[in-house]
């Protein structure tokens, strides 16, 4: 078994390999193949298969360079996404105890304490202060 690994290796060096975009690719497979689950689509199954090549040309791709640009690209891309996913998520899970706001200058998201009224904040990001009001 060791000799195979030994093999593998040596023939995976100078290939770019496995980074998020490859993650990334392979979560949308999975969820399209269990989707096509349901709905039993020839495009929905032809597009899984197109994106699980993708990915595979990708994780064997000499070209490191572009695969890298690629990579950087989509974490441009899918990083304020999961980042606003995340907030909304937290304002669900938090209703009864926070609210937040944001920075009417710096547009920075705070997490303050559910306290009925008006209150002075000061932004921690930009040190203006404003007025903020939490109604229930």
């Amino acid at each position: 078994m060791n000799k195979w690994k030994y093999k593998l290796a040596v023939w995976m060096q100078g290939r770019y390999g496995m980074d998020r975009l490859y993650k990334g690719l392979l979560f949308l497979y999975i969820f399209l193949i269990a989707l096509n689950l349901f709905l039993r689509s020839t495009f929905l199954m032809t597009l899984s298969l197109l994106l699980v090549v993708f990915a595979m040309f990708r994780v064997f791709s000499k070209q490191i360079a572009k695969r890298s640009t690629e990579n950087q690209r989509y974490i441009a891309f899918i990083d304020p996404l999961k980042k606003k996913a995340m907030l909304t998520f937290n304002r669900v899970r938090e209703y009864k105890t926070h609210r937040y706001r944001t920075c009417p200058h710096c547009h920075t998201s705070w997490r303050l304490k559910k306290k009925i009224g008006t209150m002075t904040i000061t932004c921690p990001k930009c040190h203006t202060t404003s007025q903020v009001t939490i109604k229930r």
